[in-house]
C-alpha cells in the first residue's frame, strides 16, 4: 500500500455509511484520507454522520441504486455491504410458508406474476438504522428497511362526487414513501393440483408392508373437510398397537365430522370427554399423512400441496377448518390460532377459494393466565376474518390479486438486527407476510413493472448495485463487512458467487472472521471481513494479511465515563417502584413451586407420545 499524506490523501467512498465507522478506523490508524462521497438514505444515520463529520455533510449521494457514478469523483477505497426484512417474516414458497431466515437456493417463491420462481441466493446482513413498521388489512405487520419496494396501486378521487378510481398499472414504491393512498398487492397461488401420495409402511405386529389406502380419497371433498377439521383441533397419537389421529368436537359439529369420516370409508371410535367429544381414527397411514400439518398448536401449518388443491377441494378444507376452530358471527367468518404460519396459510386459502379480502389481527397475550385455578402458559393469538364482498369495502379483488389499504401511516424506529433479502430468478420479487415486494435494486427501471424484464439491467440486491460503482471507478481497495452467517453453509454460495464476480473484474479477495475482542475492543462481536485488491501491472499478485489478534487489556470500566449527567439516571421514585416489583427470590421460588406441582399432577399413565 502506498504511503498517503495530507497533500496526497487516500480517496474514500463509503456506502451504507451509517455514522461511518470505516472513517473512524482510518482516523485511529492515522491514515490521511478524504471522503469524496458517501451513500446513506436513513434520516437518523444521516444526522449522526453529519454530527461526526460535518465537513462532509454535502457529499452524501443518497440512494446507491440511483447514483450516476460518472458524477462521483474517483476514489481508491470503497466500503460496502447490503440491506431488508427482519427475522420471522413469512415467505410463500412451493413448500408453504417459511420464515425468511430459512429460505435456501432450493426454494421456489411466489412472485408478483402469481407464479413460483427459483431463489438465486438468500441474503443476510447486520443492519443498524431505521426500520419501517407497516400495518395493513391483509397482514398483522411488516418491518423492513426504508428503501424496500412494495407492489402497490395508488388511489385518487375523481369527479364532483369524489368517486374513487385506481391506477391501471401497479407501481413499485419504497417503504419510506408509502402513504394512505397506497393499496398493497397480495398475490394468490393459482395452482390446481391433486397431491402425490405414495402411501406409507405399516410396521404393526412385526409387519413391514407398503399400504396406500388414502390415494383414492384425495379427490373427495369429504377427505379434505376431514383434514380441515384435523388442522383446526386434532393431534396425533402413537402406540405400539397402532397409530391414530384424534379430533375434538362439540356436539353441534359432531355429526358433520362423522359424516365425512363415513363417506371416506374410515372407522372411528367416539370417546366422551368432560368438555367435548374426541373422535379417534386408528390408521397408521393417516397418522403419517397429517405430519405435513406440523406439530403442537403453535407449530401447525398448511403445506403447499394442500394450498395447491383445486378450488372445490380447498374450499372443503377451509370449511372443515372453520367448523373446527372458527365461527360465523356478525356476518363475518373468523378463525383463531396461536400459529402465525397457520394464520397466513388459512388467509391464502381464503383468498384462493373465495377471491375476497380478509383481515389478519394479532392479539398480544400475557405470558401466563389462570384457567380453572391453575396458572398456564399462553401465546399470542392470530385471527383471520373475512366476509361477503360489499360495494363499501376498501379492499378488493381484481384479476388474480387482492389490494389492501394501509391501516395507518407507516412508522419508523431505530433498530439493530440481522435483516434478510433474496434474489429471485426472472421476477426478482416475492411475498413477505403476504405483501408483494421487490428485491432492492434499480428503481429507475422497476417503477412500472420493468424490474424483471430481460435487459432491464436489474440484479439481485443493493449488494449487486455496488457492482456498478466497482465497474465505473475500479477502486484499488475494497472492504466488505457483514455478519458471520454469510460464511455459513446456507449463505456461502452467495458469498462465493460475489467473490468469483470480483475475481472476474481483476480483484484478489481474501476473507476472514474477526472478533472485536481480539483487537482491543471489550465486546464479543464476530464479523466477516472481505478485503479485495485490484491487480495491476505493477502489482499483478497483491498480498494481504489480516492482523493477528492480541490480548485484551481494555475492560468495560476503562471506557465508562466517571461523570455522567443526571439526566441519564433513574429518579428515586422509579427506583423504589422497581425494587417493589423485582424481588427475584420470590419469583424463582414461585416458579419452582409451580414446576413441582405440575410434575405431581401429571398422571403416570400418560406415557404414550402425543403430538399436537
Amino acid at each position: 500500500m502506498k504511503k498517503y499524506t495530507k497533500e496526497n490523501p487516500l480517496k474514500v467512498f463509503t456506502s451504507f455509511s451509517g455514522y461511518d465507522s470505516q472513517c473512524m478506523a482510518l482516523d485511529k490508524l492515522g491514515i490521511p484520507y478524504e471522503l469524496v462521497g458517501w451513500s446513506e438514505i436513513d434520516k437518523a444515520a444521516i444526522q449522526s454522520h453529519n454530527a461526526v463529520y460535518p465537513q462532509y455533510a454535502d457529499r452524501n449521494f443518497g440512494d446507491i441504486s440511483l447514483i450516476n457514478w460518472d458524477t462521483v469523483p474517483d476514489f481508491e477505497l470503497f466500503t460496502y455491504s447490503s440491506p431488508c426484512f427482519e427475522k420471522g417474516t413469512l415467505i410463500l414458497t412451493e413448500q408453504g410458508y417459511k420464515p425468511i431466515e430459512d429460505i435456501t437456493p432450493d426454494d421456489c417463491v411466489l412472485t408478483h406474476t402469481n407464479t413460483f420462481k427459483k431463489v438465486r441466493v438468500p441474503m443476510v446482513k447486520e443492519y443498524k438504522g431505521m426500520m419501517v413498521n407497516i400495518t395493513a388489512m391483509g397482514f398483522d405487520s411488516i418491518r423492513c428497511t426504508p428503501e424496500h419496494p412494495f407492489y402497490v396501486r395508488r388511489m385518487y378521487k375523481k369527479g364532483h362526487e369524489g368517486v374513487r378510481t385506481f391506477h391501471e398499472d401497479p407501481e413499485w414504491i419504497q417503504a419510506k414513501n408509502l402513504d394512505m393512498n397506497c393499496y398493497m398487492g397480495y398475490a394468490i397461488n393459482t395452482k390446481s393440483e391433486i397431491p402425490e401420495w405414495n402411501g406409507s409402511i405399516d410396521n404393526r405386529f412385526g409387519h413391514h408392508r407398503a399400504v396406500n389406502h388414502l390415494k383414492p380419497l384425495l379427490t373427495k371433498k369429504s377427505f379434505w373437510y376431514l383434514m380441515g377439521r384435523y388442522v383446526g383441533d386434532g393431534w396425533k397419537r402413537k402406540s405400539d398397537s397402532g397409530n391414530s389421529i384424534i379430533i375434538c368436537c362439540f356436539e353441534k359439529d359432531k355429526q358433520s365430522l362423522i359424516d365425512a369420516i363415513s363417506d371416506c370409508g374410515l372407522n372411528y371410535t367416539e370417546l366422551s370427554g368432560r368438555t367435548c367429544t374426541r373422535i379417534q381414527i386408528s390408521m397408521n397411514e393417516l397418522h403419517d399423512f397429517v405430519s405435513r400439518y406440523g406439530y403442537y398448536a403453535y407449530g401447525k401449518k398448511i403445506d403447499a400441496e394442500t394450498m395447491n388443491l383445486p378450488v372445490d377441494l380447498l374450499q372443503a378444507f377451509v370449511e372443515g377448518y372453520v367448523d373446527s376452530d372458527g365461527c360465523y358471527t356478525q356476518e363475518r367468518y373468523k378463525t383463531s390460532t396461536v400459529s402465525k404460519e397457520l394464520c397466513y396459510g388459512i388467509a391464502q386459502c381464503v383468498a384462493k377459494v373465495y377471491h375476497r379480502p380478509f383481515a389478519i389481527y394479532k392479539i398480544k397475550r400475557k405470558p401466563t393466565t389462570i384457567i380453572e385455578g391453575r396458572e398456564v402458559n399462553q401465546k399470542d393469538t392470530y385471527n383471520v376474518v373475512w366476509k361477503d364482498p360489499s360495494p363499501t369495502d376498501h379492499a378488493f379483488y381484481e384479476n388474480g390479486y387482492i389490494w389492501y389499504p394501509l391501516s395507518k401511516l407507516p412508522t419508523m424506529e431505530e433498530c439493530h438486527m440481522d435483516v434478510y433479502n433474496m434474489s429471485v430468478e426472472d421476477d426478482e420479487s416475492y411475498t413477505a407476510n403476504g405483501a408483494i415486494v421487490h428485491n432492492c435494486q434499480d428503481f429507475s427501471t422497476a417503477g412500472k413493472q420493468k424490474g424483471g424484464e430481460e435487459g432491464s439491467g436489474t440484479r439481485s440486491s443493493l449488494l449487486w448495485e455496488c457492482r456498478r460503482a466497482i465497474l465505473a471507478k475500479k477502486p484499488k481497495y475494497m472492504l466488505l463487512e457483514n455478519v458471520k452467517a454469510l460464511t455459513s453453509q446456507k449463505f456461502m454460495p452467495l458469498f462465493q458467487k460475489w467473490i468469483d464476480e470480483l475475481e472476474s473484474y481483476g480483484y484478489m479477495s481474501k476473507w476472514q472472521i474477526l472478533n472485536s475482542k481480539d483487537y482491543g475492543v471489550p465486546q464479543n462481536r464476530e464479523r466477516v471481513f472481505l478485503v479485495s485488491i485490484l491487480r495491476t501491472e505493477d502489482d499483478p499478485n497483491p498480498v494481504y494479511h489480516f492482523p493477528k489478534p492480541f490480548p485484551l487489556t481494555t475492560r468495560l470500566k476503562d471506557v465508562l465515563e466517571n461523570k455522567v449527567s443526571e439526566e441519564y439516571y433513574l429518579k428515586k421514585a422509579h427506583l423504589d417502584r422497581l425494587r417493589q416489583n423485582m424481588d427475584f427470590r420470590d419469583v424463582f421460588k414461585a416458579k419452582e413451586e409451580r414446576r413441582v406441582a405440575q410434575k405431581q399432577e401429571t398422571p403416570q399413565s400418560e406415557s404414550e407420545s402425543i403430538d399436537w
